[in-house]
């Protein structure tokens, strides 16, 4: 493998610069964000990571000028953290005074014959290797010299600087055309300085805390559930991770040596799965992950009642915070049972449960765990930072983000795959990422090296898995049909409604519920504030995020059920969607596939300009079929027609 790198001033190896020196009002990392720091170790690099592959080679110099300018104009990429002495304070973001993008990319040639397995063993020697400590803490490869002339590109970014969602949005920035996708915006909130960023904050917490305080005073009864619902919360979750865990094999000291593999399905058809199941697509994933594992595992490993406890991060950032780095995530627990045989089983035990933390809190419970964390004295937190690995939390970690729903480019060339990465810690030697792109899906694995040896048999499980979970389930039996000339002539945008209902992911259940019951709907698109799609809610959805019906008095007794749950908390994410232009039959059919009552309709930035339901296509079907009713009755009394 050859390499070569832009740097004009090259670093020998082991050798780092001063760290810059702490300067007054500079931002401090938060306490997550500081946590991935300290938990940094030779064995254990907390950085993330995507490779996209291009279907062409772009020219070197060109990309690191149009990339350099486009990650460069990121206030937190021109920046690197700074630990104060002992850490007897908490880290802080300084300006790196001798910024240069071009020390941040590199290029390196995959060995003949350039093709998956090339790629994969290139990128995992890469991605062990530990970020330059000079320099702010990220850097790009690109790949050459794959199979069909195609190329690809891999991102490294510490921890401390992105998580899944962020990561995501700054892939969107690196990619042609982001400035008219975001939209041409005023100096954000992101980019503000830290006075003005901290301000923000400041204000946007004491408003939600006066809040808090109202509703509490003019509803006591309800504060007093609240608060009830968040100790049992608590101690359910005290329960779970105060029982020391039972390793599998891929627990345990870990090596320097990565693996890195993956495998791509359809996101039609585990959107037709959700459909079928009644559940999220994050469901249907973390299925097809428990049932690869059960393949892989030693028999003795998946004997009743032992399950694989996953982390999952779950997202809390708000629309208002595009493109505001950092780690703004909960979790929570969910036991993938690899002791349960049956692959619908196997699906259901996953939904019920993911359903049941979701009502109980458990990501209200990481949210209090990590604030009080911001108030241990700075001297203590990298000790605290390190207790997961004394007392392991969770077997593996299963982060779940969608990406762009379209196909993006880069220097003009299509990006035709994109894959995750996810560091290893704290024992786990095995952890998946998951991502949606283009209709499709990808669930990247990376494993250590001397934990899970045999991890290149992976791909191969968990397609057999999704292959077993679709055939049970009875999703693909829907073939694409011919449709007349004159059906294929209707497009999406004859039918759809373009006045469509929706709502922010800030907007409580509360709201959505008497939303859907005012106006007769049973889909509420969910957007952000520049009216990008982000999720959708349903009314399955308010249902199964509130007590039964049968424990309710009235109405006013469902709607107090909601709590402060807002959209964001039972949205599904991975949403199928449609163009204006596309062909009205084959958004039909999809619907039948994928079980689905509607089709959010969005433009090429993404933005929500309309909706198709199952109303709008059985009127239209109503219309087709008179229209061939009035024919035949033409033809029997002698019309030429």
């Amino acid at each position: 493998m050859s390499s070569r790198s832009t740097a004009e001033r090259p670093v020998p190896a082991g050798h780092t610069s001063p760290p810059p020196r702490v300067t007054a009002g500079a931002d401090r990392l938060t306490p997550l964000d500081a946590s991935f720091l300290y938990l940094e170790r030779p064995t254990e690099r907390l950085h993330v990571g995507a490779v996209a592959v291009l279907e062409s080679t772009p020219p070197f110099e060109d990309l690191v000028a149009a990339l350099g300018e486009r990650l460069g104009g990121l206030e937190r990429y021109r920046q690197v953290p700074v630990r104060a002495t002992l850490d007897v304070a908490a880290p802080r973001w300084q300006p790196d005074p001798a910024f240069d993008a071009r020390r941040h990319f590199h290029r390196v040639t995959v060995p003949a014959p350039g093709d998956e397995t090339a790629l994969r063993r290139t990128l995992q020697e890469i991605f062990a290797r530990p970020l330059p400590a000079d320099r702010p803490l990220w850097e790009c490869w690109c790949l050459e010299g794959l199979a069909g002339g195609r190329a690809a590109l891999l991102t490294k970014v510490h921890h401390c600087m992105i998580d899944g969602v962020s990561g995501v949005q700054v892939l969107e920035v690196m990619t042609d055309g982001w400035e008219t996708r975001l939209g041409a915006a005023p100096l954000a909130l992101a980019e503000a300085p830290g006075p003005v960023r901290q301000l923000g904050a400041v204000a946007s917490g004491v408003a939600a805390s006066v809040g808090r305080v109202l509703d509490a005073v003019a509803h006591p009864r309800r504060a007093i559930a609240d608060v009830r619902a968040a100790a049992t919360a608590a101690g359910a979750v005290l329960d779970v991770v105060g029982r020391r865990l039972v390793p599998f094999p891929f627990n345990g000291r870990l090596g320097e040596e990565r693996r890195i593999v993956w495998a791509t399905f359809d996101l039609g058809e585990f959107l037709a799965i959700r459909g079928a199941a009644g559940c999220k697509v994050n469901d249907v994933a973390l299925a097809v992950i428990a049932g690869a594992l059960r393949r892989l595992l030693p028999v003795e490993a998946t004997r009743p009642p032992r399950r694989v406890r996953a982390l999952i991060p779950v997202n809390v950032r708000r629309d208002d915070e595009h493109l505001r780095l950092g780690n703004r995530v909960s979790g929570m627990f969910a036991a993938l049972p690899v002791d349960v045989d049956d692959a619908r089983e196997r699906l259901r035990v996953i939904a019920a449960e993911m359903r049941a933390n979701k009502e109980a809190g458990q990501g209200r419970v990481f949210d209090l765990a990590l604030g009080l964390a911001g108030v241990v004295p700075s001297v203590l937190a990298p000790m605290l930072s390190r207790l997961p690995q004394w007392w392991p939390v969770a077997h593996t970690v299963c982060t779940n983000v969608p990406g762009p729903r379209e196909p993006r480019r880069l220097l003009g060339r299509r990006v035709l795959e994109v894959h995750p990465l996810v560091p290893l810690a704290a024992g786990i030697g095995l952890g998946f990422a998951i991502l949606s792109y283009a209709g499709t899906i990808s669930i990247t694995a990376t494993a250590d090296a001397s934990l899970a040896p045999d991890v290149d048999r992976l791909p191969e499980a968990l397609r057999a898995s999704a292959d077993e979970l679709a055939l049970h389930l009875g999703v693909r039996g829907v073939a694409r049909r011919r449709h007349p000339p004159h059906a294929a002539a209707v497009t999406v945008g004859d039918l759809m409604t373009r006045d469509v209902v929706h709502v922010r992911t800030t907007e409580l259940l509360a709201i959505a519920w008497k939303t859907m019951r005012e106006r007769r709907i049973r889909h509420l698109p969910v957007v952000d504030r520049h009216g990008g799609l982000v999720g959708l809610v349903t009314h399955r959805d308010l249902l199964a995020a509130s007590p039964s019906s049968l424990a309710l008095h009235d109405e006013r007794d469902r709607v107090r059920g909601f709590g402060w749950a807002t959209a964001a908390d039972v949205m599904e994410s991975h949403v199928s969607t449609a163009a204006p232009d596309e062909s009205a039959a084959d958004v039909a059919l999809r619907m039948v596939r994928q079980k689905i009552g509607c089709v959010p309709v969005v433009d090429a930035r993404g933005v929500l300009v309309g909706i198709v339901t199952e109303e709008d296509f059985l009127r239209w079907s109503a219309t087709l079929l008179a229209g061939y009713g009035r024919r035949a009755d033409s033809r029997e009394i002698g019309d030429p027609r």
